[in-house]
């Protein structure tokens, strides 16, 4: 089914993750765990590359948003413009990691308006990336060989491609499904934790009452016990990394 994504010219339709994802193999299984981590099929992992053109350095390529190669896509024009140099690892492990995740996730573990913001967000998120690019090519080509730099400019655009998106209109079980989808490692460092509590002051203190009531049963505790071993993992490298 294609849904009307938010901004569209009236009338206009794109499709949903749910077919982006089958059109490369990888169409999400909507029997699905609610919270589950599902692992992308090998063929998701395979990236259309665009045609060769000469590449340089400060000219990053633009590409066309709301699918599910995009972050594949900007890592290797990284690498095809920076032979040698080591691509941000915000693309791979965080961008398109959860463009697949969040393709697994079904009809039984979103409800329908959970599913159009899923498919909303994506096209939100990734525009916020190409808003940059074209705001200073030269300036995002920079930023992109600074990766700490880039994560952090990075997830600063997520809060409000989450809002756009209908996120504050969610059900509190979508919310909650939504909260336990990323690693607890990826929400847990600075930018993560900024952008939950930027989005937990919009949310009505009713609202996280639901989500806290939604979170509590059984079905939550394999979701909690992952967060409390990644809490425990990144302890532990902090240690090992300032050595006591």
């Amino acid at each position: 089914m294609t849904t009307p994504v938010s901004g569209s010219r009236a009338g206009e339709v794109h499709p949903s993750l749910d077919e982006l994802a089958g059109a490369q193999g990888a169409a999400p299984a909507s029997g699905s765990t609610p919270g589950a981590r599902t692992a992308a099929s090998k063929e998701s992992n395979t990236v259309t590359r665009a045609p060769a053109s000469p590449a340089v350095a400060s000219a990053p390529r633009e590409f066309p948003t709301g699918t599910m190669d995009y972050y594949r896509k900007r890592h290797f024009d990284f690498v095809d413009r920076n032979p040698g140099a080591p691509p941000p690892p915000y693309y791979l492990q965080y961008g398109d990691k959860y463009v697949q995740r969040f393709a697994a996730l079904g009809s039984n573990d979103l409800s329908p308006q959970g599913l159009v913001w899923r498919d909303r967000a994506l096209k939100g998120l990734q525009k916020a990336m190409e808003d940059g690019l074209k705001e200073g090519a030269a300036d995002f080509a920079k930023l992109e060989r600074r990766p700490d730099d880039f994560r952090i400019w990075a997830y600063k655009t997520h809060v409000n491609a989450y809002l756009d998106a209908g996120l504050l209109e969610l059900p509190a079980q979508d919310l909650a499904t939504i909260l336990f989808t990323p690693d607890f490692k990826d929400l847990l460092n600075k930018e993560g934790l900024d952008q939950v509590l930027e989005v937990l002051k919009k949310l009505h203190p009713d609202k996280i009452a639901a989500i806290t009531a939604a979170t509590a049963g059984e079905t939550a505790r394999p979701a909690f016990e992952q967060m409390d071993r990644e809490l425990k993992a990144l302890m532990l490298q902090s240690w090992i990394t300032n050595g006591n």
